[in-house]
């Protein structure tokens, strides 16, 4: 029995295992431009469920940090993908972007300075899904030294980014030439689908399960088609500008948030080996109280000997304890990194259209008001009428 126990106890005190780097695909050669989709990146869901501030926070979680972290880790994914060469335009999106060839979403699961969890969506504009996967990292430790140390710059969590990167090349290597320009195809015709729908409606079949049917193309020289390209192509340089803010906001809080992670990390590291700690001292006590009830033999040196061991379990279970308030210690001190990076972190100045404006609120408000203004001016371009049925949108100056 007393062996039993030894087993559990060296299996539960194991180290852990350490993960390979993963090499990051570059491109070797020119890419075909037909094979060269186009990104969109959409804004990362925070992952903070509905539940009471004070919990959350013994959980690990703050809401501000993940907020930003929404905004950080696209902007990270998208440098990424830039620096392959196998991509063509990759930008960070609002959910309500339309027209997108491949389009990756994703949800953080857990994230501080020791650990990154993230659950990341691909699918192209058919509604295909690539594929849904969830990633786990634990941060390279060497990323945390002074950048003066000889070494270079480091990156705590990016073999997590270099393994999303490979994983999107493996699945489009997969995919036919045909197949791609199919995807760019619908893009392009569902971005005009929603400027005129009376006139591509036609262009696409909804089947189903949701996903898109390509069922002709319009003529090369569609005076509406060009028309609508030339929307497209204001669009983009919108959504261009909004890719830089993030860039900018990324470079803002780069240093600050750095430091969260570096202390975030200490603290976590420093957490999580107290509660080994604890973990190998309380089972050590039970395995001392088990081996002095089990030691055999009737002399009085053998009742000592079980006295003492169970004297000496006793002591290890009670300073396991003790180290467990630690744990409580180490929580409130990533609750002031938290709260410190957070007041760091503010909203940034942006030119849209030569005019300064100061982008607040929800990415989603900020968007749908460019929207209504592209929209309102290609009608008034084009001559053609507003669709009725059309959702509400706020217009930039705040009217309906």
């Amino acid at each position: 029995m007393l062996r039993r126990f030894l087993v559990v106890f060296l299996a539960m005190c194991g180290s852990l295992t350490a993960v390979e780097p993963e090499r990051l695909q570059r491109a070797q050669a020119e890419i075909p431009e037909s094979r060269l989709l186009n990104v969109n990146i959409h804004l990362f869901d925070p992952g903070v469920p509905p539940e009471d501030p004070g919990a959350l926070e013994k959980k690990g979680v703050f809401e501000e940090v993940r907020k930003a972290e929404g905004r950080y880790i696209p902007v990270r994914l998208m440098e990424t993908l830039q620096s392959t060469g196998l991509w063509g335009s990759v930008r960070i999106v609002p959910d309500s972007a339309t027209g997108g060839e491949l389009n990756v979403s994703g949800v953080i699961l857990k994230s501080n300075g020791f650990l990154l969890s993230v659950r990341v969506r691909v699918q192209d504009a058919t509604g295909k899904r690539w594929f849904e996967r969830k990633y786990k990292e634990r941060a390279n430790a060497l990323a945390y030294r002074d950048k003066d140390d000889g070494l270079g710059e480091r990156l705590p969590f990016q073999n997590l980014y270099n393994r999303i990167a490979n994983d999107l090349l493996e699945t489009r290597q997969r995919r036919k030439d045909q197949k791609l320009q199919n995807v760019r195809d619908i893009a392009q015709l569902t971005f005009a689908r929603d400027f005129v729908p009376d006139a591509f409606s036609d262009y696409l079949h909804q089947k189903r399960n949701g996903r898109l049917k390509l069922k002709k193309l319009p003529s090369e020289d569609d005076p509406m088609m060009s028309r609508v390209d030339l929307v497209r192509e204001r669009d983009l340089m919108f959504i261009d500008t909004l890719t830089e803010h993030y860039v900018n906001f990324q470079a803002q809080m780069g240093e600050a948030y750095h430091n969260w992670r570096k202390f975030s990390y200490e603290e976590e590291k420093a957490l999580r080996d107290a509660r080994r700690a604890a973990r190998t001292q309380q089972i050590l006590g039970a395995l001392l109280i088990v081996g002095g009830i089990l030691a055999e033999g009737d002399s009085d040196a053998a009742a000592v000997g079980r006295q003492a061991a169970v004297i000496g379990g006793n002591i290890a279970l009670q300073s396991g304890i003790a180290k467990n308030q630690e744990l409580k210690i180490h929580r409130e001190a990533l609750k002031e990194l938290a709260a410190s990076f957070d007041a760091e972190v503010e909203p940034i100045l942006v030119q849209v259209e030569g005019q300064t404006r100061k982008l607040t609120g929800s990415v989603e408000t900020q968007y749908a008001q460019w929207r209504a203004l592209l929209t309102e001016m290609f009608h008034t371009e084009t001559g053609t009428p507003i669709d009725p049925n059309a959702t509400a949108v706020t217009s930039p100056n705040g009217s309906q």
